[in-house]
């Protein structure tokens, strides 16, 4: 209870003085913690609302919702009056000076705007005053007239602030002034203190014993200058006998608040600082990258790798941003997009889409020039070399459809012809598809050919085994071994073996027949027994070893190869390759006489058959049979 530990008392004198209507207006308000006092001087000619009564009511009813000294509420509070003022004028525009004082008997605030003033005294002194908004009150500031004329000046109603002007309210808050017993505070509109000095004011205040007495005399003192014309005047005394004491402060405990506030001011000071110079050391990092940066982007973009650079530009103009420099933002910006505009037209290339291409390429070559790092030339070059580019993507193009339509030998001409171009205008990418597009097209002619080879040799095949049936088993070998030849190229061994073992069969089948028609004498030729036991190259050595010996032994000789060769596999690799004269050569396979050792005993075979044969004839003439 404040109000009950306190002593203020109020008084006022409000007049119209020689005009019918009073415009001025003044209210109080105590409360139990605090009492606000407004007093207001209407501006406006209206005739039937009164402004200053209008916002000194506003200003208390708020006032009285939510008792405050805080600013934040007192100016809300002359907002919600200047809105009330706009609000209502209709006819004219409303408008008043308004003052309020607020006080918690023991401090003070108050709000001005306009020139109500206000007077503090204190031991009979005048302690402060208010500053009027008007032209005087500036001048006074800056000097130009004394402060004690802007009470006579001719510019002191030339107000710059008030209330209801439209271009917002600018009232002045005053800091909260310690109250002290036997303090006085006078409130005045214009009608009072410019009539009555402040000298007269100081010497009614020594002669008033209460607010009662100093507003009545001064009062006095302003008809006593019987004015042909007196203004509405009013004039508002508050005395503090008595101001609320408060609470004498715990001194411990507010030396231990300040160390508190102390240390935690230094905790954050030196949260503060360390912030700081992490700020700092992250700007420098910052700096330093995107002076880097930048340079490897120039290095990149100097070299015509221009997705490097885009990715270093980028890198530059990030740092920039960290470090807030604008002018490098945009430098590396405008070099960024440069860049993204020749990867995009690189990679229209690749998807040989030449016209976004020569889009692309043509809006680079356009900023390019503002830009060192980056030559026209070569990007004039880029675009030069798209009708070539196109060109040779259309020969790809036909070759993929030869290609898809099976004619392999005209896509692989196609795709030679379009690498020879590539290679020549540096179509690099096209290059590495066209070569995979070669090697393709040549597969599949290799496998046409092979499948071509493996027919031949099947007809060859099916020759040999229809002379078979026809008992001409010398054809048949014939058409066999054409066949194993065939398959030797094409290198299925399978077929080579099967074919040897169709060869063998009719070596037998001719040797069988040749002695059943008595070409060959009964018993000269070894049984198959014989010859299981002994290699080919054996059996030719020892063929040779008898053709010096004795005829018989002669018939011997030429009878082994061809009736051991269905024996073992090396017996019928020396009978293939004494038929072929020596094409059965070692690529045949393992199976075959594929060692010198084994070809050189088929040789000898061979030219053993051979001089068996010459005595044969010989020992045929000379019988005369």
């Amino acid at each position: 209870m404040r109000k009950d530990n306190s002593d203020f008392s109020t008084a006022f004198v409000s007049e119209a003085g020689s005009y019918i209507d009073n415009r001025d207006y003044f209210a109080f308000m105590e409360t139990d913690d605090m009492a606000c006092y407004v007093l207001a001087d209407g501006l406006d000619s209206d005739q039937e609302l009164r402004s200053a009564e209008m916002v000194v009511k506003t200003v208390l009813e708020n006032f009285m919702e939510k008792p405050s000294m805080s600013k934040r509420r007192l100016m809300r509070d002359l907002r919600e009056a200047q809105e009330w003022l706009q609000f209502e004028s209709r006819r004219v525009r409303l408008k008043a000076s308004l003052l309020m004082v607020v006080t918690n008997y023991n401090k003070m605030v108050y709000v001005s705007c306009g020139n109500v003033r206000l007077y503090h005294f204190r031991n009979g002194r005048l302690n402060f005053r208010s500053k009027d908004h008007s032209l005087a009150q500036s001048l006074a500031d800056d000097g130009r007239i004394p402060d004690e004329a802007t009470s006579t000046h001719e510019e002191r109603g030339n107000l710059l602030e008030y209330l209801g002007n439209p271009n917002g309210v600018h009232a002045h808050y005053a800091k909260k002034t310690q109250l002290a017993d036997g303090d006085v505070i006078l409130l005045a509109t214009s009608g009072m203190w410019e009539d009555v000095e402040l000298a007269e004011m100081l010497g009614a205040l020594e002669e008033a014993k209460d607010p009662v007495m100093l507003t009545d005399t001064l009062e006095e003192v302003l008809l006593s200058k019987q004015h042909r014309t007196v203004n509405n005047y009013t004039a508002a005394a508050i005395y503090v006998n008595k101001v609320f004491q408060e609470k004498p402060k715990n001194r411990r405990k507010l030396i231990k608040r300040i160390l508190i506030a102390l240390l935690a001011f230094v905790i954050v000071g030196g949260g503060v600082w360390i912030t700081l110079a992490r700020m700092a050391a992250n700007k420098a990092a910052a700096l330093e990258t995107m002076v880097e940066s930048a340079q490897a982007a120039d290095d990149y973009a100097r070299a015509g790798d221009y997705a490097k650079a885009l990715k270093s530009y980028s890198e530059a103009k990030n740092a920039a941003v960290k470090i807030n420099d604008k002018i490098h933002k945009r430098l590396y910006t405008a070099e960024q997009k440069l860049s993204q505009l020749l990867v995009d037209g690189d990679g229209y290339v690749e998807k040989a889409d030449f016209t976004k291409a020569e889009a692309s390429y043509e809006k680079a070559r356009k900023s390019a020039g503002l830009y060192p790092p980056f030559n026209v030339k070569d990007i004039e070059h880029k675009i030069d070399q798209l009708d070539s580019y196109a060109e040779t993507a259309s020969w790809m193009k036909d070759g993929d459809l030869k290609f898809q339509g099976g004619d392999y030998t005209n896509a692989l001409k196609l795709y030679k012809k379009a690498n020879k171009a590539a290679m020549e205008s540096g179509y690099t990418s096209a290059q590495k598809e066209l070569e995979k597009k070669i090697t393709e097209a040549n597969d599949k002619l290799t496998a046409i050919q092979q499948q071509l080879k493996e027919i031949q040799a099947g007809k060859l095949q099916a020759k040999g085994d229809r002379m078979m049936k026809d008992l001409d088993y010398e054809g048949a070998i014939d058409a066999y071994s054409g066949a194993q030849e065939i398959y030797q190229e094409i290198d299925k061994l399978e077929s080579v073996l099967a074919l040897e073992r169709s060869i063998a069969k009719a070596e037998e089948k001719q040797s069988a027949e040749q002695q059943k028609n008595g070409q060959l004498p009964a018993g000269l030729g070894l049984s198959d027994g014989a010859l299981n036991d002994t290699d080919a190259g054996d059996a030719a050595s020892n063929a040779s070893a008898s053709v010096a010996a004795t005829p018989a032994a002669e018939s011997q000789t030429k009878a082994t190869p061809t009736a051991s060769a269905g024996t073992t596999p090396a017996k019928k690799e020396v009978s293939s390759a004494a038929k072929n004269s020596g094409t059965g050569d070692g690529n045949a396979s393992s199976a075959k006489a594929g060692t010198s050792k084994e070809q050189g005993t088929a040789d000898s075979a061979s030219k053993a058959e051979g001089a068996s044969d010459s005595e044969n004839q010989d020992r045929a003439a000379a019988n005369g049979s």
